[in-house]
């Protein structure tokens, strides 16, 4: 399964830089999301939004509907959609529409926060 590497305040231009000077550091399989600040970090990753996303990468082996979620993190399902929807926006997890029921899948198998000095 893929890995996200997000990265608070690094430069993408920095990074791409570096790998096409030396491909082999080139991360396969990786996913970088780069974020300009804490503050947006927080608004994507809140406390609720990171229970969420990590019971989604736990339970990846079943299929668990947002209602079906909502019960088991004791939350009210419109606050589920809604931050499968903020997760699914920044391709964090996957929504899967069967008929009325929608599921939620992990995009990644580990999820991992870089913090840059510069």
């Amino acid at each position: 399964m893929k890995r996200l590497v997000i990265k608070i305040g690094a430069k993408m231009e920095a990074d791409l830089k570096e790998i096409f000077a030396d491909p082999k550091k080139a991360l396969p399989n990786t996913h970088t999301l780069y974020l300009k600040d804490a503050q947006e970090l927080y608004e994507l990753l809140s406390p609720k939004r990171i229970e969420l996303l990590r019971f989604v990468l736990n339970e990846f082996n079943e299929k668990k509907t947002i209602t079906e979620i909502s019960k088991k993190l004791h939350r009210k399902q419109e606050a589920i959609s809604r931050d499968a929807n903020v997760l699914s926006k920044h391709e964090l997890i996957q929504k899967i529409r069967d008929k009325q029921k929608t599921y939620l899948k992990p995009v990644y198998g580990s999820l991992e926060i870089k913090l840059s000095g510069n």
